[in-house]
């Protein structure tokens, strides 16, 4: 049970430091200054899903989100147990990049996104391109947009990482158990986190 709890203490912070990447990596997401809580209804007429895939494919915004996802998993190894082999890392990483990050941003936009707002967006882009749809006025009406709902981005994020990680760690329980056993009777001062 420890060791769940480790684990989701891992997705917290693997979620909080990917958002916290993305954010130096100047993502098209603006930070959100209220909390989930405060988020307003979603619009009547939201987005489409197949708005939001090409919105995903011309904008490029869950590749970037998928390589600091991944790239958050290396900072926060510390965390974890010493024993944790290092295949177990490498599978969260690869689970990860197979993981379908579509329905999460789709649930995600149609809660802050109208479709008449996304179809300016995707205007914009079609006629601006990606290297010049920031700081168009599409980009700021979508950051408003986005803003607003940030906290249920969080939310979303957390469970997908908690997902995948919960996901790998079933099928490395055994082993971890194995290496747990190894490493306390090699270290009988250590203690667990």
């Amino acid at each position: 049970m420890k060791l769940v709890s480790i684990l989701c203490a891992i997705a917290l912070i693997v979620a909080y430091a990917d958002g916290r990447i993305a954010q130096q990596a100047g993502p098209s997401f603006a930070k959100s200054t209220s909390d989930a809580g405060d988020s307003p209804p979603a619009p009547r007429d939201a987005a489409t899903e197949a708005q939001i895939r090409e919105y995903l494919r011309v904008s490029g915004d869950a590749d970037e989100f998928r390589k600091s996802w991944i790239a958050a998993v290396d900072k926060n190894r510390s965390i974890g147990a010493p024993y944790w082999p290092e295949s177990f890392w490498q599978a969260v990483k690869d689970e990860m990049q197979k993981t379908d990050l579509v329905p999460m941003y789709v649930t995600f936009l149609q809660h802050g996104v109208s479709r008449e707002l996304m179809q300016e967006v995707l205007d914009a882009y079609r006629v601006r391109g990606r290297d010049h749809f920031q700081g168009s006025p599409e980009c700021f009406k979508l950051g408003t947009a986005v803003a607003a709902v940030q906290g249920e981005f969080e939310k979303l994020k957390l469970a997908e990482t908690q997902a995948v990680i919960l996901k790998v760690y079933a099928q490395y329980k055994p082993q971890m158990k194995a290496a747990r056993a190894r490493y306390l009777s090699d270290h009988p001062d250590w203690k667990d986190k």
